[in-house]
């Protein structure tokens, strides 16, 4: 790996783990990454950081997600990650609208326990995962400006200094084609987001992966100072790979006088990896997520190979 150093519903379904064991095994490989899925049905998606719990190199409680599309696959999983021990991974039964291909998810902030996911098409649920269990509250909610053919990937959720929360979404982008990403304000309210009226929209694309089918935001977090982190893949459309990811301080989330979010993301030209990962290191980072101070955590879905996440630092 080379690094750059720059910077409740009147019909219940339930999902329960049918394919996707939990991973088990002796703690994480010499190069850092931890095993937390078993083959194409174990892959991270998305992750969110639990509210409150304490995080530190090698330690942290995460909520995931597993684009699986089938009526007894998983769709949630806890992460429990210690140093010195294996994962402990808990596939989690979904209770409510089952989605198909969840791609994204971040907590709600200020709401232990509460976390919004999003699917592929662009379906967002507000689901709360507590006693073992994911529960959905009320139906999907499109995203704001959601077309047909549309591919989503990336969703993060800020609150700033006035207690105001905003979404931020993104488009997975396809070669040629960019991203698109999105922001507008939101109200998690008891049965689902409520999305405002979008203010801010801006076309993104990188420069690495550079080859293959390159998706430019694989996921999408904002950090606290309003800073906008990125991943991009490369896919080969092989279930083995090699895969190739990178991940980018993208720019800037604001909010301006009249209360409305303004994005500013850096031109492909001016963007340089904070981490870079080749097709050496064949991963494919679907989901990252960030914790108060130096600590980041990146997640894969490397489909045969299942999904694996691995810690690191964002100090400047």
């Amino acid at each position: 790996m080379i690094r750059h150093a720059v910077i409740a519903s009147a019909t219940v379904l339930c999902a329960f783990l049918a394919a996707a064991p939990p991973a088990t095994g002796a703690p994480g490989p010499s190069d850092g990454w931890q095993r937390v899925g078993s083959g194409t049905l174990g892959g991270v998606s998305g992750m969110a950081l639990v509210e409150g719990a304490p995080v530190a190199q090698g330690l942290a409680d995460a909520v995931v997600v597993r684009d699986n599309q089938g009526d007894r696959e998983s769709r949630v999983a806890t992460l429990r990650l210690r140093p010195g021990h294996a994962p402990a991974v808990r596939e989690l039964p979904w209770f409510g609208v089952l989605p198909a291909g969840l791609e994204a998810l971040d907590a709600v902030p200020g709401r232990p326990g509460h976390y919004i996911a999003v699917a592929g098409r662009g379906e967002a649920y507000h689901i709360v995962v507590a006693d073992g269990r994911a529960v959905a509250l009320g139906g999907p909610v499109a995203l704001p400006g959601r077309h047909d053919g549309d591919s989503y990937e990336g969703f993060a959720l800020y609150r700033d200094r006035s207690g105001r929360t905003f979404a931020v979404w993104a488009t997975r982008g396809s070669g040629p084609r960019p991203a698109v990403v999105r922001a507008a304000s939101v109200r998690v309210g008891a049965y689902g987001p409520e999305f405002g009226t979008v203010t801010a929209r801006q076309e993104f694309a990188v420069p690495f992966p550079n080859e293959d089918e390159v998706r430019h935001a694989s996921d999408l977090k904002v950090l606290s100072d309003g800073t906008v982190m990125v991943s991009s893949v490369s896919d080969p459309q092989v279930d083995d790979g090699p895969f190739a990811s990178a991940i980018y301080e993208a720019g800037r989330l604001t909010v301006n006088v009249a209360h409305d979010a303004v994005l500013r993301l850096k031109p492909k030209n001016d963007l340089v990896p904070f981490a870079l990962f080749t097709k050496r290191d064949n991963r494919k980072i679907e989901a990252i997520a960030f914790a108060p101070g130096s600590q980041a955590v990146w997640g894969t879905d490397d489909e045969n190979d299942g999904g694996s996440v691995e810690f690191d630092r964002v100090g400047r």
